[in-house]
């Protein structure tokens, strides 16, 4: 991998258009590597398309060179206009400092990688991609429908009850989860009459609360097969997208790494004030226990904040104080963990959207 000043280089080069053929083999290989991981991390999670989960490194490899491929697009004049478009806002901050430069590269390869992904799903399977995209933005349109993610997995829940949801403690989680015959057949009984998904999917969570004998939340992964299942031919009203557009808006790319220092420093103090009233305040955890939750999610959202994914706790907890509890512990320690990284990255994107109200989204990934 090339250091942060031969990037800066290179960088530099292609808004002077004096990048030889060598030069941009080099700069190629060097974002394929951003995205090859980015790739090889979506596939550890289980979260690419069913045809890549088993795919080997080189079947990776050929995809994140074709997920970037337009990125080196050349005008008339031979120049890389998409690269010059988006690294020209950003080239104050280069100059001064050359970690911007890989910084700001990396953000710019995974935010194409991502879109990529999501067109190739959308082309693959149109309708399906309609459920999966609405099912994964339906807790921003219902106040009461929850989205929680868990171990390796994100679970839907319904919650209208005062205060907020202990997950899962508050959702008949001794039970086991909805077998997959009943819940098309509950589906089948609640989203006759609605036309809109949040509609759906909150007529059927309110019916698997009504059950004593499942649990009150469900696998996001499982209700959209079960969707899937009985609504794949039906059109689903869609929301504006929240992937970046071709020639995207220079605006989403042009927070610099000073800036993302400093909202990892506020969603820190905030992290630990919750950490503090909620837990510490009310003697639910010692002092170094509090010391290890706010180590593992310094960790959590500082990956976050510079490649706009992040592990799963069990990487983190290899990386802790907690790294040879006992597995029946640990559970008590997860459910509190995944807490506050969703309350972390609710509060991450809320500074975001004030200090930047015109911007589209900082492209995080959701799952």
């Amino acid at each position: 991998m090339l250091d942060t000043t031969q990037l800066r280089q290179l960088i530099f080069k292609i808004l002077n258009s004096e990048l030889s053929g060598q030069d941009m083999n080099v700069y190629i290989r060097h974002c394929t590597a951003f995205a090859t991981a980015y790739l090889f991390s979506r596939k550890s999670a289980g979260n690419l398309s069913a045809e890549y989960l088993e795919a080997g490194e080189t079947r990776l490899q050929q995809l994140a060179m074709d997920s970037i491929a337009e990125l080196f697009a050349r005008d008339e004049q031979g120049s890389f206009y998409k690269l010059k478009h988006y690294y020209e806002p950003l080239l104050g901050a280069i100059r001064a400092n050359p970690d911007e430069a890989l910084f700001m590269t990396r953000r710019l390869v995974i935010a194409h990688t991502k879109q990529s992904m999501a067109r190739l799903f959308q082309g693959n399977d149109p309708s399906g991609y309609r459920i999966y995209r609405n099912l994964s933005l339906v807790h921003k349109r219902d106040p009461n429908i929850n989205s929680c993610k868990y171990g390796a997995e994100t679970y839907l829940f319904l919650w209208d009850q005062p205060g907020e949801a202990v997950f899962p403690d508050d959702l008949n989680p001794s039970q086991p989860e909805i077998e997959w015959e009943a819940a098309l057949l509950l589906h089948d009984q609640t989203h006759r009459g609605l036309d809109t998904l949040p509609a759906i999917v909150h007529g059927f969570l309110s019916e698997l609360n009504q059950d004593p004998d499942v649990r009150h939340f469900i696998c996001r992964k499982v209700l959209y097969k079960v969707l899937k299942e009985s609504m794949g031919l039906i059109t689903i009203p869609m929301e504006e997208s929240h992937f970046i557009e071709d020639g995207g808006h220079p605006g989403s790319f042009e927070i610099t790494q000073t800036d993302q220092k400093v909202y990892t420093d506020r969603i820190k103090i905030f992290l630990r004030q919750n950490i503090q009233q909620r837990f510490v305040a009310k003697s639910k955890l010692e002092k170094g226990a509090a010391e290890a939750y706010t180590g593992i999610l310094d960790l959590y959202f500082e990956d976050l904040l510079m490649d706009g994914f992040a592990g799963k706790l069990p990487d983190y907890l290899a990386r802790s104080a907690f790294r040879d509890m006992q597995p029946e512990l640990w559970k008590v320690h997860r459910g509190r963990l995944e807490y506050l990284i969703k309350i972390g990255r609710t509060q991450l994107q809320s500074m975001y959207e004030h200090d930047f109200p015109n911007q589209p989204e900082v492209p995080i990934e959701d799952s």
